[in-house]
């Protein structure tokens, strides 16, 4: 029987981070995953480290930690970061007076956010429709990472630099400590860590029944290649991102934009709608995204929420070649407070999801925090 210091179970970016923590701490680890590679949230979503759009306190600096990890990991695993930026773009006065006071706030005494003009946007952004946009709010502290790949290479380095081992196409099916039983043979773990993001009914249910947690069910898109001379800059976003983020939860003027939108966005806000426009290595432009909400959602892809997205990207910018080449669902494990779960369902026995879809935020901060309590 195969004795490890550390089971993981899930290699999205979640367990992932972990494996990477408990080796750096000297210990044997083995990472279990069901498919041939991580195929949930960590690569269904856009790879946005946005910092900006953080609550401030304890959620931005977990975005603020996370990051330098990635600062230091991206380079030796041949992971493509960069420091994209974001633009959230006004099209209306109620989002151009939040982001006003948004940019003078306290939250942003220590990021690069700049004002920018309708007659400046195209020097962010060569798309934008400045006939649409009265203003937007520029910052820095946005990074993209390509998610497509990030998984992939993550674990190829950790097997390489740490001798992680890792067992694809291997379904956990009982975990009684210190043993897992696995598809591939019995193991003797010191410590089990759960990172089944969304897949929560597998092992202990209830357990995470009893937390009240959910899933929450995107519809994502992307587009063919751009030209080559083409890019798009920043992560694009406007209104209905403004009421969606924590970031802007402490201004005074947030509270108009929300009467606004619930007079003239109904749609959007009944889909839980918000448009995130964000440009791939490649060239492609990912275009999101909807949230439902539900315990056990599977739910059909809607043709009224891609056109409501997709009206909205209109609005907002042109794209060179906005022909969609991939349509899919997304889902990720849903909680409408806090940023992440932590539960501890047996002795010897830790199950961690993040529950607002920003794994890449905040994953590699949240998992040095667990390692740190196991190892005491």
């Amino acid at each position: 029987m195969k004795k490890v210091d550390i089971a993981i179970v899930g290699a999205g970016i979640i367990g992932l981070a972990h494996a990477f923590h408990a080796a750096q701490a000297g210990m044997s680890v083995a990472v279990f995953e069901r498919s041939a590679e991580a195929k949930g949230a960590s690569v269904r979503n856009f790879g946005m480290l946005a910092l900006n759009a953080q609550a401030p306190g304890e959620q931005l600096i977990s975005a603020q930690k996370t990051l330098t990890w990635w600062q230091e990991i991206a380079p030796q695993a041949g992971i493509e970061l960069r420091q994209s930026g974001c633009m959230f773009v006004a099209r209306a006065a109620e989002e151009m007076a939040l982001l006003n006071e948004f940019s003078h706030s306290p939250a942003m005494e220590k990021q690069s956010a700049i004002m920018v003009e309708r007659e400046d946007l195209s020097r962010y952004s060569p798309s934008l429709r400045s006939e649409n946009i009265i203003g937007a709010m520029w910052s820095s502290e946005t990074w993209k990472i390509d998610q497509r790949q990030a998984c992939r290479k993550l674990a190829v380095w950790l097997k390489q630099k740490y001798g992680v081992e890792f067992y694809f196409l291997t379904d956990v099916q009982n975990i009684s400590p210190p043993y897992l039983i696995t598809s591939a043979g019995q193991f003797n773990a010191t410590h089990t860590i759960i990172c089944s993001g969304n897949d929560f009914a597998a092992l202990f249910p209830d357990d995470f029944q009893k937390t009240g947690i959910k899933n929450c069910q995107l519809q994502m898109m992307r587009t063919y290649p751009q030209p080559m001379d083409w890019q798009l800059g920043p992560f694009i976003m406007g209104g209905l991102s403004m009421t969606h983020y924590k970031a802007f939860s402490n201004c005074s003027s947030l509270q108009d934009l929300v009467t606004m939108q619930k007079e003239r966005f109904r749609s959007y806000i009944k889909h839980g709608i918000h448009v995130i426009v964000g440009q791939e290595p490649d060239g492609r432009v990912t275009i999101g995204d909807s949230h439902a909400y539900g315990t056990d959602l599977n739910l059909p892809r809607s043709e009224e929420v891609d056109n409501l997205i997709l009206h909205e990207l209109s609005e907002m910018m042109s794209l060179p070649v906005p022909r969609i080449e991939e349509r899919w669902l997304g889902q990720y494990a849903y909680l409408p407070e806090g940023y992440y779960l932590k539960l501890s369902p047996r002795d010897g026995v830790t199950a961690v999801t993040q529950t607002s879809g920003q794994g890449m935020t905040h994953g590699l901060s949240i998992s040095k925090d667990v390692i740190l309590e196991i190892t005491g």
